[in-house]
């Protein structure tokens, strides 16, 4: 099986071994996000043979692949809605497509979806039946897993948590096709604060890991700190989930961004979620899209391979 995590600045892949469950290789490129899908699932289609190669194994071995990507999508239907950071990416039959050009059964997800599928199959959640992944990168997303299924909501748009607006001052801003948490928090802002106030853009997770020895980053980091914050207790007091697990690229800033977070948190909430770090990093959505090739292929053993 292969995972694919397509990202608004990378597109990972990971081939997994079925019998074994072992990871065989891992390759990745960059996503060409202004080209539109059709470059982008060209590329895809000759990624996956090359990364089958890397694992030494045929192209008629592979019996399922499974994509994360982000912006809302009908999963039913394997249909990408819309991609917020995929410039083009409208009402996209991509499982269709890529089943065509592969010749194998195909999942797609969100990517935030994918992660929290992911962190409960192989990480931090494998005894949870309510928590939320947040996951903190270019953009800023949520996979809601409620009583033990994954939250889609009405529009496919459920966890849609960049779309926070997060405070009176920012209501009917022109934002464009990006939210207000999204724009305050996403990598490419935290990269222009750093720009403004440092003179030099740093990626969001160094800026933060920075910020204790560099007195400029200190405004940037409380900012992103308090903005997290007030999502996490947003999205606690609406679910009140058992955990919100931190994951993506900002996040792995480790406890110099999760330590911040909680404490602010525990200011606000008596009753709250545990916070902790993703305990697969940025490979959450790669596992979780491999978990979704699983059940494309075959529901039975991907329950089985949950429960082992």
């Amino acid at each position: 099986m292969v995972g694919v995590d397509v990202g608004g600045t990378k597109t990972a892949l990971l081939a997994v071994d079925i019998a074994s469950g072992e990871d065989l290789a891992r390759d990745r490129f960059s996503t060409p996000t202004d080209a539109g899908p059709e470059v982008m699932i060209a590329g895809l289609c000759e990624a996956v043979p090359h990364l089958l190669g890397k694992a030494n194994r045929a192209r008629d071995e592979l019996r399922a692949i499974g994509l994360a990507v982000p912006g809302l999508v009908d999963v039913e239907q394997g249909r990408v809605i819309v991609a917020g950071n995929l410039q083009g990416w409208t009402d996209v039959p991509l499982r269709d497509i890529v089943c065509r050009e592969l010749g194998v059964p195909t999942f797609v997800d969100q990517d935030a979806n994918a992660a929290a599928l992911g962190e409960r199959w192989r990480g931090g959640a494998k005894e949870m039946h309510n928590f939320v992944f947040l996951a903190l990168g270019t953009g800023v997303g949520a996979g809601l897993v409620i009583n033990g299924r994954i939250h889609r909501g009405f529009h496919h748009a459920a966890g849609e948590v960049g779309n926070f607006v997060m405070g009176r001052e920012f209501l009917g801003q022109e934002r464009g096709r990006h939210g207000n948490l999204e724009l305050l928090v996403g990598s490419p802002a935290i990269k222009e604060e750093t720009r403004r106030t440092a003179g030099e853009e740093l990626p969001a997770a160094e800026a933060i890991e920075r910020a204790e020895d560099d007195a400029r980053l200190e405004p940037v980091v409380d900012d992103v700190a308090d903005y997290v914050a007030m999502a996490v207790i947003n999205i606690a007091a609406l679910l009140d989930p058992e955990a919100i697990i931190l994951g993506g690229g900002t996040a792995s800033a480790g406890d110099d961004l999760l330590e911040p977070v909680r404490e602010r948190v525990e200011r606000e909430m008596a009753i709250r979620p545990t916070l902790m770090h993703s305990v697969l990093g940025e490979e959450a959505q790669l596992h979780g899209a491999v978990f979704g090739a699983l059940w494309e292929l075959d529901p039975d053993l991907a329950l089985r391979e949950e429960l082992r």
